[in-house]
């Protein structure tokens, strides 16, 4: 919950598989796209309700396809679900397609009345993939739109920051050089300090990517 006393918009989605807080390692696509449809939810405004995260448990206990809510072992600040899976899993075949639609499970079990926005952002998020921009800042004068972004990779490959121009008079679309980001997170601190000065080398560019809406990591 947030402080004013709205609900929390989602911003994380993590995976589990085996022991219960044993992350699911070696998928580093199947986490990228957690991340990836967890921010692009929150640009949707999309909320689990005092849950600021998602975490996914993918369990061979459970029919495998089935997903359900539990409260063990649950915290304050996440949403646990349960997500049934072969006893292969995650060794066996398709292993980033079942993760992607456990996760899909795991949101409509939640919030089942939200299905259009879920599969709204399962499509974009397949789609885009690393390609996809999450807007953080938006700044708009008379003649000139600048907006700063970010995209999520899968690790090891580093994330990028973003700082574009839209000329309202002609439309024209330019970029700067992205900024290599450690973590992708950092740009959430780094986009308060970020000025037209820092858009280095910037140039117009032919297509402009796809950006969700502003995000908020609070």
């Amino acid at each position: 919950m947030t402080k004013d006393g709205r609900p929390s918009l989602i911003n994380d989605i993590r995976l589990f598989a085996g022991d219960r807080y044993s992350y699911l390692e070696g998928q580093h696509e199947a986490v990228a796209y957690g991340r990836r449809i967890a921010w692009y939810l929150n640009g949707a405004g999309f909320s689990l309700g005092s849950f600021p995260a998602l975490y996914v448990h993918f369990a061979p206990s459970i029919e495998v396809g089935s997903a359900r809510i539990t409260d063990n072992h649950a915290e304050w600040w996440h949403r646990y679900v349960e997500v049934g899976v072969t006893k292969e899993f995650p060794d066996g075949l398709d292993t980033l397609e079942i993760a992607m639609r456990g996760i899909v499970a795991a949101l409509l079990t939640v919030r089942p009345e939200q299905a259009d926005t879920i599969g709204r952002a399962d499509m974009v998020v397949r789609e885009q993939g690393e390609h996809l921009r999450f807007l953080l800042k938006r700044n708009e004068t008379k003649k000139l739109v600048t907006e700063v972004s970010f995209n999520i990779k899968a690790w090891p490959e580093p994330s990028f920051l973003f700082i574009s121009h839209t000329d309202k008079a002609t439309r024209a679309y330019s970029e700067a050089d992205p900024i290599a980001l450690g973590w992708y997170l950092e740009g959430f601190d780094l986009v308060s300090g970020i000025r037209l000065r820092d858009a280095v080398n910037i140039k117009e560019v032919a297509h402009r990517p796809t950006l969700s809406g502003v995000v908020k990591r609070g």
